[in-house]
């Protein structure tokens, strides 16, 4: 038998197959692999894996057997971006991040909602178990209704974890989570500002910071919470995909910014131009242009009330209370059923202090929504009621 002259160094480019990665993952017999594809068990795992390997997210540099920029079968020097069929991933990259199907999955596919319980250990230490509070049974309970999709009942278990620690990371996190799935995505961004606090470093948090910012159409903000995410650890299918999205749509607005540039340049007065450069710069997260832009856009046309109100949002979050509380005044005059205007002007007041003030503006944004159709918008302005009322605003 004539055997084949060892090559000098592995392939370049010379990936296992997905099912083979899978197989050496899970340390498995080839038949059970068999019967786990038939029943349809591991379609999502196996389809992860593949991404993985087309887009170069599995490589030597994350393989268990290279060490020191070397392959330990091969004993030769490889560079980290090569792969050859023996590639198995190192253990902190096998986590894979499949879930349960949901009807709704594919609005959530950026959404992370595996690893919580090695990620909250590390990051939350004890207060980030719900063991360490006697709580756990509450957990639970809100996880299993979180999977069932009874979001409403998730909340509330989870809200009682937290009455009794509120530096509970695992709670936060699936909180959050039920948040952006009820689609209350500036209730959900606050409660991850607050899981941020106790575990930074969280990618799965990060992905699911930027799902919600991408959802509020803050594009480079998301952009950032996604790279942010990939920084911490690059396999996740749910970070890339966000950040290639968020992308498309920041050279979109970029595009469109560009339109309106030559629309005022053929007319610099020209009202609809300026009104959409603001909002342009607004998702793009360039404020103080956006600012200007909308000032310009009031001194053409004063009346128009969408643009006092994205004024004050941009004036309330650079820390301008009062100017912002007086575009929201402007606009809730100008047009007394504008429920956007109402809560943000209750926001402004809750900032400022006037908890009567924030309540009944609270109050006038819910009614409003609920007269338009807008139940989940009534529901966020109601929660903010409801925690006034309790004093835990």
């Amino acid at each position: 038998m004539i055997r084949k002259k060892q090559t000098e160094k592995p392939y370049e480019c010379d990936p296992p197959a997905p099912s083979t990665v899978y197989i050496k993952i899970k340390n498995i017999p080839y038949e059970t692999f068999k019967n786990r594809l038939n029943q349809g068990l591991i379609t999502t795992d196996i389809d992860q894996i593949r991404y993985r390997l087309e887009r170069h997210i599995y490589c030597c540099g994350v393989c268990s057997k290279y060490v020191n920029e070397y392959c330990v079968i091969t004993n030769r020097k490889v560079e980290s971006g090569w792969i050859c069929k023996s590639f198995v991933p190192k253990e902190e990259f096998i986590y894979l991040d499949a879930r349960p199907e949901q009807k709704d999955s594919a609005g959530f596919r950026y959404l992370s909602e595996t690893g919580l319980e090695k990620d909250s250990a590390e990051g939350g230490g004890e207060e980030g178990n719900p063991e360490s509070t006697g709580m756990r049974g509450f957990y639970e309970e809100g996880v299993i209704l979180y999977r069932q999709g009874r979001l409403k009942l998730a909340l509330q278990a989870f809200d009682r974890v937290l009455e009794e620690n509120p530096l509970d990371f695992a709670a936060l996190f699936h909180k959050g989570n039920s948040l952006l799935k009820l689609k209350r995505y500036e209730e959900a961004l606050e409660i991850f500002e607050r899981a941020l606090k106790i575990s930074p470093d969280n990618a799965g948090l990060w992905t699911n910071v930027g799902f919600a910012l991408t959802k509020l159409e803050r594009f480079r903000d998301a952009l950032e919470a996604f790279e942010k995410s990939i920084l911490l650890n690059p396999v996740q299918k749910n970070a890339w995909e966000g950040k290639d999205a968020v992308l498309s749509r920041i050279r979109l607005c970029e595009e469109k910014l560009k339109e309106s540039e030559k629309a005022l340049e053929r007319d610099p007065d020209d009202q609809d131009a300026l009104f959409e450069k603001g909002k342009l710069h607004l998702k793009l997260g360039e404020q103080e242009k956006s600012v200007q832009a909308f000032k310009r856009a009031l001194e053409k046309q004063p009346e128009n009330v969408e643009a006092w109100q994205l004024r004050g949002k941009i004036l309330f979050k650079t820390g301008s209370e009062k100017e912002a509380l007086h575009a929201f005044e402007k606009a809730t005059r100008l047009k007394p059923d504008y429920p956007d205007a109402w809560y943000e002007k209750g926001k402004v007041f809750l900032k400022l202090g006037n908890l009567r003030g924030a309540e009944n503006a609270f109050k006038i944004a819910a009614d409003l929504w609920d007269s338009k159709g807008f139940k989940t918008k009534a529901e966020s302005a109601r929660e903010k009621v409801k925690k006034l009322e309790s004093g835990k605003a």
